[in-house]
């Protein structure tokens, strides 16, 4: 009887999850931004302003990864807000992709912007 309570709760959970960064992708990015700014120096300040951002009595934490053809995806801990910055002819584009939209969201987005 345990057992069948253990797989029914790993179950509803399942359908819980947030989506991955490479199924946001697919959809439509939330902002698709430009700038005249380097990629890293964008990916630098996004970064900080994230780790900083304040999130139900805690912080966001932020990494970098690098991408490809000179690419840099900044994301937070748990990759529910991410941004995808890469080099074009001038400067750089951001594509910020959340995977909910409510007020962190727009937090998140509003320091992207900010870093533009």
């Amino acid at each position: 009887m345990k057992a069948a309570l253990w797989v029914l709760t790993l179950a509803s959970l399942a359908g819980c999850a947030a989506p991955s960064m490479n199924e946001l992708r697919q959809e439509e990015p939330r902002q698709v931004l430009h700038s005249k700014k380097a990629v890293k120096v964008i990916a630098d300040c996004v970064q900080h302003g994230w780790e900083n951002l304040s999130v139900f009595e805690g912080r966001s934490g932020a990494t970098q990864e690098p991408g490809k053809k000179g690419a840099i995806t900044v994301a937070t801990t748990g990759s529910a807000y991410f941004v995808d910055i890469q080099p074009d002819a001038s400067g750089s584009v951001a594509k910020y992709y959340a995977s909910t939209y409510r007020w962190i969201s727009r937090k998140h987005l509003d320091t992207v912007q900010s870093c533009l």
